[in-house]
């Protein structure tokens, strides 16, 4: 740490202090002469229109001026020279985390005599290397965004592709909206709100889930090589921008209305129409209601502003339940017969019923189903004759769901005088869902679970100008969130939730009482400190600054902290039920319990530093040189056992080696903007650029929280059976006997003790052109090169059914022995809102490889995240989980100028009829993601996973539907080992027809030495995807005093208008050829449904 520190204060000591990530906007441009000549010593003064804010610089010996933090909105600049006519122009938008580029002219004439020209609304970057893309104020309130969360809209963006939610990666993707940019993994991206950090330290993605539109300004995404001002992202930098008050009183009022009855039928239960009469209704009922409002506007006149809002949130609904095997009511009844047996039978029935919250299910479910299964019991314990209880099949009663969530924030800004700016904003957010039935393993009344919290980030601000070119940028910031999965209220005053989990084997029973996977969450208290010097000197605009962190992290784990029980059959029992009643384990029952934390906490310390260096060493070109250093603390090291040391592995389980401080993280960004004005070029309206840069990803808490669950952290105890009567008749007061038993043979599931953050080189070379209309033509190569990335290895692994150290068990480790590579090319056609038209048109060709995707397994191997030759991670080099080949992107709003007639009464028709009418949406296609070819139940390698291998390939021309398979996994007497068999026939009919190597596109091995001729991983490409999102609204001026540009909106939204039904992974387990499953389309189709829901706005 003292290092650390040494370091940073070099930093500090070489110029004043200075905080990356600005929400701030910068101006900057070349003034020149109608010749094309610059123009020096010209004065730029620049106003906000919005707010009166005001700045005034000189122009370099190059032409050049820059203005660094202003607030993001509208602008007039006005540039004056002795011998020029002054020129000047309005409306400028600048932009937040990035530069805008003005580039004003000026004609010989008297100074006196003033030139207006219109602001350029798509401008290209002439100033640096970086590629970024700018979601504005005009997308967030036209276009749909049914997650009402902005991050949506930067799936519109080049090289971006959104996420399926039907892929279910779940947390692997991150917290909320989840995309993923230019190649990089999900998790990789880097979220901001107005420069503060929001990220997901648990798993990635965004720590919470702003839903608001009308309360923010623009989402900025950098998308590959940004400046040295940024970092902690292998991916994407994403800010999110809140509004701010201006001199204009502006704001909306609102509601949202969605609900079953605007929804479709899904894709799948279309399909099964007609639906026999009788049949309830299949869709869940709900109606969703969200309504607020937003406000702002002048306190004092260009002094003091405010702007606010709130949105609440109302969710009710019923969700359907699965069916589940319990008692009939004469067979619950038969329970006091058993109870009366014996004392054992009296308090294991006690126990049962309790487990069962009393038989409430036989009054408030549905029998939906008999079933022929019973429950043996043996005479001893059922009156001295044997009986059994019948099942059938329940399903409860549709619940009744809310989903209340409160949202709001308020922001003040400040300019007591032109040299100093201040701001402080707050969001407050409250939300619960409950009860969320995923999380009632029992699915039993009293058992239910709920998950929610609150969540506030508070930011305050301070620009300090203290010359024309030299300022300060102040930001102090704080995160206090808590997301939590709980019990509802009637599960915490349960008793029978306060116990140990009860299974009972080959019983049909779902595992009986509370779910051990709550309480879970994360609590986080982030405290961060921002501080941003810019100083233009001559040819050189410097940026430096430091930023620093304190997280208060809280994981709270989930363990099999209760225990649990599970009766086997066997001994004198006559089912495991029976042994249930007896209270013994059966023949291979066990007891089983985790010792290990129930929180977590790793309080972390996050420090960065940077300078970056924009150099206009001509009036047309300027390099961009930078350097930025990271440093983390590890959360591993708040665990008694924090990792393996991977060049001793099989030292003492029980050795503390803590996980090495990473202190080399310095990360240089170099990169140039050409902006020739020759020949073809002398319009100006054309920049070459480039960018090259390392970036740092960041740890996640998610990889301590199973390392806590684990051992060496967390060991089980563990009885087991042995006996046939397995410990009756006390087998429930053995739980309260187990003790931690952590031996050499316990699996350990740990991180390597020299793990670092992952590194990527991106990198990328391409044009802007300014064309006619506002339109702008990118085309850009991008690439990104990964190095250490997370993923998951096994260090002591079975060769040939014995481990490399059969001394010890299973040593699975968190390292950082992944690599990737992506490649693309991109080009973009956009447009900002002019004349009632706006649109974005991008589309990417990419390659993306790597070999590993995730430290999880996925969908392209939903069953292991190992690799199939586990001593050699290269070989699993091939198409990444997240390559998409090709994706197209679209993004439009259409507001036709409409009709209009001299005669009033014919106007007032025109107007209702084709005026006020505004068309909008999104819409993605992007090819399908890829998956392996999997041998899922059989170990062909020898290590004892049957879940990691891969065929090899026979004929790469035979029908992909031929599998040949060794005869020693037929089972068949005929079948001789060595001997390849028609597997597809094997599977229809039982057939065992022998076929040549030659007659199959792939062959299922027999033996541990065709391990590296396994095919590629990743090798199938799936379906497509087709996202399309549509909006039709209708305007309604309402002007009146005060509020000129008022109006009522009535505006209709549809997701998935064309009801469209994705299909989704198909199932590539060469077991499986032959049957109805293997690749069908049928089977992997999703059940989304097109889905309608209806605003309804004043707007002033």
């Amino acid at each position: 740490m003292k290092k650390i520190l040494s370091v940073l204060l070099l930093m500090i000591a070489a110029v004043p202090y200075v905080s990356g990530q600005t929400s701030k906007g910068i101006v900057a441009g070349v003034v020149r002469d109608n010749s094309g000549a610059a123009v020096p010593n010209a004065s730029v003064k620049i106003v906000s229109q919005d707010t009166g804010e005001e700045r005034t610089v000189t122009t370099t010996g190059e032409g050049a001026y820059r203005v660094d933090a202003i607030n993001p909105g509208r602008y007039k600049i006005r540039v004056e020279m002795p011998g020029f006519t002054a020129s000047e122009v309005n409306d400028l938008r600048v932009l937040p985390s990035v530069v805008t580029t003005y580039d004003p002219k000026l004609a010989v004439g008297s100074v006196n005599d003033t030139v207006t020209v219109e602001a350029e609304t798509n401008a290209i970057n002439t100033e640096n290397g970086q590629l970024s893309g700018t979601v504005g104020t005009q997308e967030l309130s036209k276009v749909p965004i049914f997650s009402l969360n902005p991050f949506e809209l930067v799936a519109t963006l080049p090289g971006v592709v959104l996420i399926n939610p039907n892929l279910n990666l779940n947390g692997t993707a991150g917290n909320y909206e989840q995309i993923q940019v230019n190649g990089a993994r999900p998790r990789s991206n880097n979220f901001m709100l107005d420069g503060q950090d929001i990220n997901d330290v648990g798993i990635g993605g965004q720590s919470f889930n702003p839903q608001i539109p009308d309360m923010y300004q623009t989402v900025t995404t950098l998308l590959n090589s940004a400046s040295a001002e940024y970092g902690r992202s292998g991916g994407a930098v994403v800010n999110l921008i809140t509004k701010s008050g201006t001199n204009q009183f502006h704001g909306s009022l609102f509601e949202l209305y969605s609900g079953s009855g605007l929804e479709s039928l899904d894709g799948v239960t279309r399909q099964q129409k007609p639906i026999p009469a009788g049949t309830p209704n299949p869709k869940a009922r709900f109606d969703e209601h969200q309504f607020g409002f937003t406000a702002g506007g002048p306190i004092w006149k260009d002094k003091l502003f405010a702007f606010g809002g709130t949105q609440f949130t109302r969710f009710y609904g019923k969700s359907p339940s699965d069916q589940i095997l319990l008692p009939t009511q004469a067979g619950y009844n038969q329970l006091a017969t058993i109870a009366a047996s014996s004392t054992t039978a009296a308090s294991q029935v006690a126990l049962f019923k309790s487990l069962l919250n009393g038989g409430s299910y036989l009054t408030t479910f549905a029998q939906a189903a008999d079933s022929s299964k019973t429950l043996a019991v043996s005479a001893a314990n059922c009156g001295g004759t044997a009986c059994a209880i019948p099942l059938a099949f329940f399903q409860r009663a549709p619940v009744s769901q809310e989903e209340p969530d409160t949202q709001w924030e308020f922001r003040v800004d400040f300019i007591p005088r032109s040299n100093d700016t201040f701001s402080y904003r707050y969001l407050h957010d409250r939300s619960t869902f409950t009860p969320d039935l995923g999380l009632n393993v029992s699915g039993i009344p009293g058992f239910d679970a709920q998950e929610g919290g609150p969540a506030e980030l508070a930011q305050g601000t301070w620009t300090h100008v203290f010359t024309p070119n030299l300022l300060n940028e102040f930001r102090a910031s704080e995160v206090r969130l808590s997301s939590q999965f709980f019990g509802t209220p009637e599960t915490l005053a349960n008793p029978a939730a306060q116990i140990f989990n009860v299974t009972i084997a080959g019983s049909g029973f779902n595992t009986l009482g509370v779910s051990q996977n709550i309480p879970q969450g994360r609590i986080q208290q982030l405290y961060q400190f921002q501080d941003t010097v810019a100083w233009t000197k001559g040819r050189q605009s410097i940026r430096m600054g430091t930023d620093v962190a304190r997280d208060h992290e809280t994981d709270l784990i989930a363990q099999n902290a209760l225990g649990q029980i599970t009766y086997a059959t066997g001994g004198a029992g006559a089912s495991s039920f029976d042994n249930f009643i007896s209270n013994q384990l059966g023949s291979g029952g066990t007891i089983t319990r985790t010792f290990g934390p129930t929180r977590v906490d790793p309080h972390l310390w996050k420090i960065a530093g940077f300078i970056q260096d924009d150099i206009k060493l001509t009036p047309e070109f300027t390099l961009n040189v930078g350097v930025r250093y990271d440093y983390d603390t590890n959360p591993e090291n708040s665990l008694t056992f924090p990792s393996v040391d991977v060049k001793n592995p099989y030292q003492a389980i029980n050795t503390v080696v803590p996980v090495k401080a990473d202190k080399n993280n310095f990360a240089p960004r170099v990169g140039f903007a050409y902006n020739p004005h020759f020949g073809f070029f002398s319009d100006g309206k054309t920049v070459i650029h480039a960018g090259l840069g390392i970036f740092y990803d960041v740890d996640f808490t998610n990889i301590i929280v199973n390392s806590a669950q684990s051992s060496p952290v967390a060991p089980t105890g563990l009885i087991t059976g042995a006996t046939s009567n397995g410990f009756g008749p006390n087998a429930t007061t053995l739980l309260t006997t187990l003790t931690p038993a952590l031996t050499a043979q316990s699996s350990v599931l740990s991180t390597s003790n020299n793990m670092v953050n992952p590194m990527t080189y991106q990198y990328n070379l391409g044009f802007e052109r300014q064309l006619p209309a506002a339109i702008k033509l990118t085309v850009n190569y991008v690439g990104a090169n990964g190095k250490k990335l997370f993923v998951t290895q096994q260090l002591n692994p079975f060769s040939n059914g014995v481990r490399l150290n059969p001394a010890r068990g299973a040593v699975t480790v968190r390292n950082n022995g992944g690599d990737s590579n992506y490649n693309s090319a991109q080009v973009e056609v956009s447009r900002a809102f002019t004349h009632g038209i706006s649109f974005r048109a991008s589309y990417s060709f990419s390659k993306n490889l790597d070999d590993a995707s995730e430290i999880f397994s996925t969908f392209s191997n939903p069953n292991t995240p190992y690799g199939a030759n586990l001593q050699r991670q290269a070989q699993e080099y091939s198409n990444s989980t997240f390559d998409r080949r090709h994706i197209a992107s679209f993004e439009y709003i259409f507001a036709p100028s409409g009709f209009h007639s001299a005669n009033r009464g014919a106007d007032l028709l025109l107007e209702a009829f084709t005026r006020h009418f505004i068309v909008s949406g999104t819409t993605q296609l992007a090819s399908g993601p890829y998956s392996s070819f999997q041998i899922v139940g059989i170990d062909t390698s020898g290590d004892l996973n049957a879940s990691n291998d891969r065929p090899i390939v026979g004929n790469s021309r035979a029908p992909i539907t031929s599998v040949g398979i060794d005869g020693a996994y037929v089972d068949d007497p005929t079948a001789v080992p060595g001997v390849y068999y028609d597997l597809a026939a094997n599977n229809a009919t039982g057939a065992v027809t022998p076929i040549t190597a030659d007659q199959a596109r792939f062959l299922i091995p027999n033996g541990s030495q065709f391990i590296t001729r396994e095919v590629g991983r990743n090798s199938f490409e799936n379906p497509g995807q087709i996202f399309w999102n549509l909006a039709a609204e209708k305007d309604i001026p309402a002007s009146f005093r005060h509020f000129e540009h008022a109006q009522f909106v009535l505006r209709a939204e549809g997701q998935n208008v064309g009801n469209h039904n994705n299909v989704s992974i198909l199932d590539t387990n060469l077991i499986d050829v032959g049957t109805s499953n293997y690749l069908n389309k049928q089977n992997a189709r999703e059940n989304t449904s097109q889905n309608f829901r209806l605003w309804a706005k004043f707007i002033f």
